[in-house]
């Protein structure tokens, strides 16, 4: 399996708007985890953190927050899938991203995120679904598998 070096929060506690589907280890003691689990992990603190955020590392984050209350034109829709993607294949342990849809929330204060992506060492397929909300600053999370 590919060594990624990622950033992980995993020992913060969450006031819970977070939930991994199949994550067993939500004690934030110590902790291990593998696989899947970590790769849904960092892809979703690679979401959670605004792009040019992390310290010497600009590139990493993701452009959603940003654009939250811009108008969805198709352009910025594009931009904003392309971003999307270009983050979940730069991460060396995900063979495909199979599809990735956004979309307003029912009170355009946010943006959803459905992705679709295989993980390369099982070959399996996972959902991920995001909701950036605008209001309150937090990625709320489901991935199923």
């Amino acid at each position: 399996m590919a060594i990624y070096k990622g950033f992980s929060t995993k020992s913060f506690n969450y006031s819970s708007p977070t939930t991994v589907v199949g994550l067993q280890d939500n004690d934030f003691g110590p902790y291990s985890l593998t696989d899947k689990n970590l790769i849904i992990m960092d892809l979703i603190n690679n979401f959670n953190i605004r792009k040019g955020e992390k310290l010497m590392n600009p590139s990493y984050g993701c452009l959603i927050w940003d654009r939250l209350f811009d108008p969805l034109t198709p352009a910025l829709k594009d931009a904003i899938i392309k971003d999307v993607s270009t983050i979940i294949t730069n991460d060396p342990r995900i063979s495909v991203v199979k599809k990735v849809i956004i979309q307003e929330t029912a009170d355009s204060q946010g943006l959803l995120l459905d992705a679709e992506i295989v993980i390369k060492s099982t070959n399996e397929l996972v959902n991920l679904n995001l909701a950036f909300d605008g209001t309150t600053g937090v990625v709320k999370t489901t991935a199923t598998y």
